[in-house]
C-alpha cells in the first residue's frame, strides 16, 4: 500500500479528539500492517480518537480517500473492519445539521463543525457504487459486511436489490448468503412500499426451495417476519424447532461447534476492540451458544406481537435436551413473559422445570426470571419451595441473597407465598444480612407475617445511631407492614436518634401505617413540620405522617398548596399524592388540582382531583386522552374508572381493545434486554376485566 499524498497533508493543522492528527499517518499505515495486533491498534485509534464517539472532524475527512485506497487494496488485511469504519463515519441516516450544529458558540466554527460531518456523509455516500462493485471480491469476510453497506449508503434501492440478488444466486459462502438475506430484509422494511412485495417473493422463494441450510431458513425466517409477516410459512416454528434439533446434533458430532477452537485466533492487545473480543467469548462460552441461538433470538425480535408463534417456539427450546439452548430459552422467557402476555402457564412452568437439572448457571438464570415474572407464577410455588428444602443447608449469613437459596426465597417470597416464613426467620435469626427487598416481600406475603415482627424486632433494636442506616431503613420498613404495637416505641426512637431526611423517611411511612395507635407520637411530628425538616418534601412527609395518626389537616394543607404552586416538580408530585389521598378534605386544593390538569395535562393533578371531587365529567376526557398518550398511566386510570362506576362507559372501548391486547401497556417495543414490570400490567389487567364486567350490559345497548 502506497500511500501517495499522504505526506503532503498538512495533518498537524488538523484535529482529532485528542489534539492535533499528527499521528493520524500512523494510524492509517497501522491498518495496512501485516500484524494482526498492529492493525487492532490502529483501527482501536482510529475510533477512539479520529472517529471518537461517532464525531466527525476534519482530519476525519481527510482520511477517507486512504481508507478507500485500503479496502480496495486485495492485499490488505481485515478489509471488512474497514468497511464498518466507512460506514459509521457516514452514519446510518444522512446528517441533519440541526441536530448536529449548536455545539459552539461562536458561528463559524459551529458550521466548520457541522461541514466535516455533511463533507464526510457525501464522499462515503457518493462512493457507495465502489462497494457494489466489490460484491464478489475473493474475500469472504468482505463480502459478508458489503450488502448491509451497500443498503445503508446507496440511493438507489432497486438497483441494490438486482445486485443483492444477483450476487446470491452464485454466492457459496453460507455467512455471505445469510448477510445478502439480512440485507435484503432490511431494504423490505425500509422501502415497504417500493420494494416489500418484490423482497417479500424473493425470501419466500428461499425458504420454499427446500436446499438452503438451517441457519439460512432461520435467518430468512426473521427477515420474512420484519418485512413481510403475511408470508410466513404456517410451519415457521417447526423449522425453528428443526434448526435447534440439528445445531444441537451438529454440538454433540466430534469435531463439533463445542469440541473446536478457532483456527486463527488473534492476539490479545490492550485495545477496546480486543476487549470486545474476549467478552463476547466469554458470553458465548457462558451460554455454550451457537449462531442458531443468536438466529432465534432474531426471530423472536422479528415476529414481534405474533405471541402465538412466540410461545410455541420458547417452549420448545425450553425443552431442548441442549444446555446452551436452555439457557438462551431462559434469558427469552423473562423478555417475553414481562413483555407480552402469556396465553397460559406452561412457559413459566417449563422456565421452574429448569431447577431440576441442579446445574448452577442455569439455576442462577432461572431464579432471575422468576424474580421478574413473580405475578404470573404461581404454579412454580412448589419447585421454588421443594429447591429450599433442597439449597437450605447451602448459604451462610453474609451475602446470603445471593446464594441459590436466597435467589429462590426471593423468587418465592415475591409471590406472597407463607411457606417462605419460616426460611426468612432463620436467616435473620442467623445475624444474616437485611435484604434490600424485606419490606416488599413481608407486604406480599400479608399476615402470614405476622411471625417475622419478633426476630424483626430483635434486629432492630440491636441497632444503634452509627450502624447502617439501610439495615435501620429496611427492618423499619418491614415493621411498618406489621405495626406491632411493641415495635412502636422502637420506631420512635429510630426517629428521634436519626435526623436525616433519607433515614427519617421510612419511619414517618412506617408511622402513618400505624395509624390512630402512633398518636403519641404527634407532638414530635408537628415539630419536623414547623422547625425540624430540613427540605419541602420532608416536611410534607412529616405533615402526611401527622395526618394519618391524628386526623389532623391544619398543618398540611397550606404545605399542599404552597408546593402545588411551586416549580419544584417532585415536590409538586408529592403533594399531588397527598393531596388525592385526602379526598373530599383537599376540596380547597381542587382549582389548582384543575389548572394543573388542564394546562399541564398533568395525570397526576387528574388523578388527584377525581379522588378529591369524584366529578366523572371533568376528569373523563383527560383520562381517556392520557390512556393513548401514556401508556404508562393506565393501571391507575383503569383504578379510578373501577370507582366511576357506570360513569366510565365512554372508556369501554380502550378497556376492550386493552384486553384484546398481547402486549404488555408498559412494553414501548425496544429490542433492548429488559424486563418490564409485569405487575403493574397484571394490576392493570384485573381492573379492565372488572370495569368491562361492569359495563358490559351497557355497552352492549
Amino acid at each position: 500500500m502506497a500511500f501517495t499524498g499522504i505526506d503532503d497533508i498538512d495533518w498537524a493543522s488538523m484535529v482529532h479528539a485528542y489534539g492535533d492528527a499528527s499521528d493520524v499517518p500512523r494510524l492509517l499505515r497501522g491498518l495496512a500492517s501485516a500484524d494482526p495486533a498492529e492493525r487492532d491498534i490502529a483501527l482501536d485509534g482510529m475510533y477512539g480518537a479520529v472517529h471518537h464517539q461517532g464525531d466527525v472532524y476534519d482530519s476525519t475527512v481527510a482520511c477517507l480517500p486512504f481508507l478507500f485506497d485500503l479496502v480496495a487494496d486485495t492485499s490488505v488485511a481485515d478489509r471488512g473492519s474497514l468497511v464498518g469504519l466507512l460506514c459509521s463515519i457516514a452514519g446510518e441516516e444522512e446528517p441533519d445539521p440541526e441536530e448536529i450544529g449548536g455545539l459552539f458558540e461562536d458561528e463559524e466554527e459551529d458550521a466548520d463543525w457541522v461541514g466535516n460531518f455533511l463533507a464526510a456523509s457525501a464522499t462515503v455516500r457518493g462512493r457507495a457504487g465502489f462497494f457494489l462493485d466489490l460484491l464478489a471480491d475473493p474475500d469472504p469476510d468482505l463480502r459478508e459486511v458489503l450488502p448491509q453497506a451497500v443498503v445503508q449508503l446507496h440511493d438507489d434501492p432497486a438497483r441494490v436489490l438486482a445486485a443483492l440478488r444477483e450476487r446470491m444466486a452464485v454466492e457459496q459462502a453460507d455467512e455471505v448468503v445469510r448477510s445478502l438475506v439480512r440485507a435484503i430484509g432490511m431494504l423490505g422494511t425500509r422501502h415497504a412500499q417500493l420494494l416489500g412485495g418484490e423482497v417479500g417473493a424473493c425470501l419466500r422463494e428461499v425458504i420454499s426451495s427446500g436446499g438452503a441450510d438451517p441457519e439460512l431458513r432461520l435467518t430468512v425466517l426473521a427477515q420474512l417476519a420484519r418485512c413481510a409477516p403475511e408470508l410466513l410459512p404456517d410451519d415457521c416454528v417447526d423449522i425453528a424447532t428443526e434448526v435447534m434439533r440439528i445445531a444441537y446434533e451438529s454440538k454433540s458430532e466430534p469435531g463439533g461447534a463445542s469440541d473446536t477452537a478457532a483456527d486463527d485466533e488473534r492476539p490479545r492487545t490492550n485495545t477496546m476492540l480486543s476487549h470486545l473480543r474476549d467478552l463476547e467469548a466469554e458470553h458465548r462460552a457462558s451460554i455454550d451458544a451457537t449462531l442458531a441461538d443468536d438466529l432465534l433470538e432474531d426471530l423472536h425480535d422479528a415476529l414481534g406481537d405474533s405471541t402465538d408463534e412466540r410461545f410455541e417456539l420458547l417452549n420448545d427450546q425450553l425443552c431442548s435436551p441442549d444446555w446452551g439452548q436452555r439457557m438462551a430459552a431462559v434469558r427469552m422467557s423473562g423478555r417475553l413473559l414481562t413483555g407480552w402476555r402469556a396465553p397460559n402457564d406452561l412457559t413459566v412452568a417449563l422456565l421452574a422445570r429448569q431447577l431440576v437439572e441442579h446445574e448452577e448457571r442455569l439455576s442462577r438464570a432461572t431464579l432471575r426470571e422468576l424474580g421478574y415474572v413473580h405475578p404470573i407464577a404461581h404454579v412454580t410455588a412448589d419447585v421454588l419451595e421443594a429447591a429450599l428444602v433442597e439449597w437450605e443447608d447451602e448459604w451462610e449469613p453474609e451475602d446470603w441473597e445471593s446464594s441459590l437459596f436466597g435467589r429462590a426465597l426471593n423468587a418465592l417470597a415475591l409471590q406472597g407465598d407463607e411457606r417462605v416464613v419460616p426460611y426468612l426467620a432463620a436467616v435473620l435469626e442467623s445475624g444474616g444480612d437485611i435484604p434490600e427487598y424485606l419490606s416488599r416481600w413481608v407486604g406480599a406475603i400479608g399476615p402470614a407475617a405476622a411471625r417475622l415482627a419478633p426476630v424483626l424486632h430483635g434486629r432492630l433494636a440491636t441497632i444503634g445511631p452509627n450502624d447502617s442506616r439501610s439495615d435501620s431503613s429496611r427492618l423499619v420498613a418491614a415493621l411498618g407492614r406489621l405495626h406491632p404495637a411493641d415495635s412502636l416505641p422502637l420506631i420512635v426512637r429510630v426517629l428521634r436518634d436519626n435526623h436525616g431526611a433519607q433515614t427519617q423517611w421510612p419511619v414517618l411511612r412506617a408511622l402513618g401505617r400505624y395509624g390512630r395507635a402512633a398518636a403519641d407520637v404527634a407532638p414530635y411530628l408537628r415539630e419536623l413540620v414547623s422547625v425540624g425538616s430540613p427540605t419541602t418534601s420532608h416536611q410534607l412527609k412529616a405533615a402526611d405522617a401527622l395526618r394519618a395518626v391524628t386526623g389532623e389537616t391544619e398543618l398540611l394543607l397550606p404545605l399542599l398548596r404552597e408546593a402545588l404552586a411551586a416549580d419544584q416538580q417532585y415536590n409538586r408530585n408529592l403533594a399531588t399524592r397527598i393531596a388525592g389521598s385526602l379526598g373530599p378534605r383537599a376540596a380547597e386544593l381542587a382549582p389548582r388540582l384543575r389548572e394543573l390538569m388542564t394546562d399541564e395535562g398533568s395525570m397526576e393533578a387528574t388523578i388527584a382531583l377525581w379522588k378529591v371531587r369524584a366529578e366523572a365529567a371533568e376528569v373523563l376526557p383527560t383520562l381517556l386522552a392520557q390512556w393513548t398518550a401514556k401508556p404508562v398511566t393506565r393501571p391507575a386510570t383503569a383504578a379510578c374508572l373501577v370507582a366511576m362506576g357506570a360513569d366510565a362507559l365512554p372508556a369501554l372501548p380502550l378497556i376492550r381493545a386493552e384486553l384484546a391486547a398481547t402486549r404488555r401497556h408498559n412494553n414501548t417495543g425496544s429490542r433492548s434486554n429488559v424486563r418490564h414490570a409485569c405487575a403493574d400490567d397484571e394490576a392493570l389487567l384485573r381492573r379492565c376485566r372488572r370495569i368491562a364486567a361492569a359495563l358490559a350490559p351497557q355497552g352492549t345497548g
